[in-house]
């Protein structure tokens, strides 16, 4: 966003329902089945380090972008899609 024009306030917030992905940002090392992948592509600890980005959880049926990667039933659809919206703050 900087190199647009808009300098974030502080770091930019990341949600994941993913603990293992949040545990291997914070370890700043790759877990067990991942160790195949060569440290160069871990991209996201390094903006991590620096301060730009933060890792937080949220709870599956909370993240609002299961609704365009996971087929849902119609209540958290409908949930997610009206939060998306304006709907809900």
């Amino acid at each position: 966003l900087t190199e647009l024009g808009f300098p974030p306030d502080g770091p930019t917030p990341i949600y994941k329902d993913n603990q293992a992905a949040i545990l291997m940002v914070n370890a700043n090392q790759p877990t067990p089945p991942v160790q195949h992948v060569d440290i160069q592509w871990f991209a996201i600890n390094d903006w991590k380090e620096v301060g730009d980005i933060v890792m937080h959880f949220i709870p599956g049926m909370l993240n609002p972008s299961n609704d365009l990667t996971k087929p849902l039933g119609w209540v958290l659809h409908t949930r997610h899609a009206r939060r998306r919206m304006g709907y809900y703050t």
